[in-house]
């Protein structure tokens, strides 16, 4: 495939429309095409005076000694991840927000079963719980907008952005997209999925997992490990009244930041743990008509509404930077 970048286009266009300015400027004959995807799309706001769309795509060409000035696309893979040396192939996961659905897919797409804790509710029945409290201030303290399936994120729009450059993004992205999200994700660069979508993908992540022999535990919360000679043999839970115990040498705790009392009882049992530094954030808000005005200045083009990202690095390692922003909503966070 060859690959175009650095398409400044001056209209917002449909994928249809879109090719057909690409194939004109390049001289691309489009009987010549065989298949094409978007590879980036942004928004170039650098200069007030020329504000355009970025784009990126890839060509498959029927004869690509035609187009020799384009670039070849270089063929990445994405790293596989194999899971070996399991004695027995019940894992337990504990946590089913975002670190542990895709522990647990990952753990699936290896043939293993696991078995995902989770002390909230499934996601839809979340849905409801989160509503309730919106509505009335109900609050179920192990299943609301921050606890239960999908994670606190399910319920802040789902936004996908990142800092890091690790090449599994692009898998996280790819699952999303297998699982319902819209392919968008895969090229833009602020890509988000929503929560009304977010909700029927984390269902559909689930039941694939089911389908394949795994199980999920909700409304359960694990309150003790068993721990001989250094090493993990059984998770004692607890579902309402009653309490059961799981025989199992591998456990995976995908516990988000919240869970207390299970770092607590991990310290009670002697098992080693890193201190990260922590962020306090506080909500900041602005007209969303002066942030466009201060990004896109007097552009005519078809827009979504503009956001920003600040940050402010001191000597000493502490630092300021924006996060969560909910550009048409008049919500920045800054921490």
């Amino acid at each position: 495939m060859i690959r175009i970048s650095n398409i400044k286009i001056y209209e917002d266009l449909d994928n249809d429309n879109l090719i057909d300015v690409v194939t004109k400027k390049f001289k691309i004959d489009k009987n010549d095409i065989l298949e094409w995807h978007i590879v980036k799309k942004s928004i170039d706001a650098r200069k007030k005076d020329n504000v355009h769309y970025n784009y990126s795509i890839d060509l498959k060409l029927k004869n690509e000694n035609k187009y020799k000035k384009f670039d070849k696309v270089k063929e990445t893979s994405i790293p596989s991840i194999k899971v070996n040396n399991l004695n027995n192939k019940e894992v337990v996961v504990v946590g089913s927000g975002p670190s542990g659905i895709f522990a647990a897919l990952t753990l699936t797409q290896n043939g293993l079963c696991p078995i995902v804790i989770e002390q909230g509710s499934p996601v839809e029945e979340r849905e409801k719980q989160v509503e309730l409290f919106r509505k009335t201030g109900e609050l179920n303290i192990l299943s609301n907008v921050q606890f239960g399936e999908g994670g606190a994120g399910t319920f802040s729009d789902g936004k996908l952005t990142t800092g890091i450059h690790s090449p599994f993004c692009k898998k996280v992205l790819e699952e999303f997209v297998n699982f319902g999200a819209p392919e968008e994700i895969l090229y833009l660069a602020k890509p988000h999925i929503g929560t009304d979508k977010l909700i029927k993908i984390i269902k559909n992540i689930r039941e694939y997992i089911i389908s394949k022999g795994g199980k999920f535990l909700f409304n359960t919360k694990v309150i003790d490990f068993n721990i001989n000679d250094k090493k993990i043999s059984s998770v004692i839970c607890k579902n309402r009244n009653s309490t059961s115990e799981i025989n199992t040498s591998h456990v995976i705790l995908a516990i988000g930041h919240s869970s207390r009392d299970t770092f607590q009882k991990l310290y009670e049992k002697g098992i080693n743990m890193e201190k990260k530094n922590f962020s306090v954030g506080v909500r900041i808000e602005h007209l969303q008509e002066e942030i466009n005005k201060a990004q896109y200045g007097d552009s005519k083009l078809n827009l979504p509404s503009a956001d920003y990202k600040l940050s402010y690095h001191l000597p000493n390692g502490r630092s300021c930077y924006t996060f969560c922003m909910c550009p048409g909503r008049s919500c920045y966070c800054f921490f």
